[in-house]
């Protein structure tokens, strides 16, 4: 049986499945290396990217955000109308730690669109206000 996924595929407020190696976390250095170091989660999360034009690593859900930055983000989306997938990076550490190195970005939450780091809470909240994120997001 697998674990279940944070992943949801959302329309401003469902959620996108990411498949999760099955098991309980592990901490990084007791992680499987070897076999082409083949990585499924940083895998699925880059999938993840690809596969949706808009999505949000974020604590929490879009419905229960477990941050004031993530409800934030949330609401900047709810408030343009923007369809959006959404991740929530608490129920597995792996997830966050892998998101970071893909990004480069090291704080949650995270908007992409269109497979780039659109940024932060504080860039989101900017960019919506300067008429900016709507380009950003077609």
């Amino acid at each position: 049986m697998s674990t279940p996924s944070p992943f949801s595929e959302t329309h401003a407020s469902e959620n996108a499945e990411l498949p999760m190696a099955g098991g309980e976390p592990r901490p990084v250095d007791e992680q499987p290396s070897g076999a082409g170091d083949s990585n499924p989660i940083r895998e699925a999360i880059g999938e993840a990217i690809e596969q949706h034009r808009v999505i949000l690593f974020m604590k929490g859900t879009p419905e229960a955000p477990a941050c004031g930055f993530s409800a934030r983000t949330v609401a900047v989306l709810q408030a343009m109308e923007v369809p959006f997938a959404a991740v929530d990076v608490l129920p597995d550490p792996r997830i966050r730690q892998e998101l970071s190195a893909i990004s480069s970005w090291p704080t949650i939450p995270q908007l992409f669109a269109n497979g780039e780091l659109v940024g932060g809470c504080d860039i989101v909240t900017e960019m919506y206000e300067s008429g900016e994120l709507q380009e950003a997001l077609l």
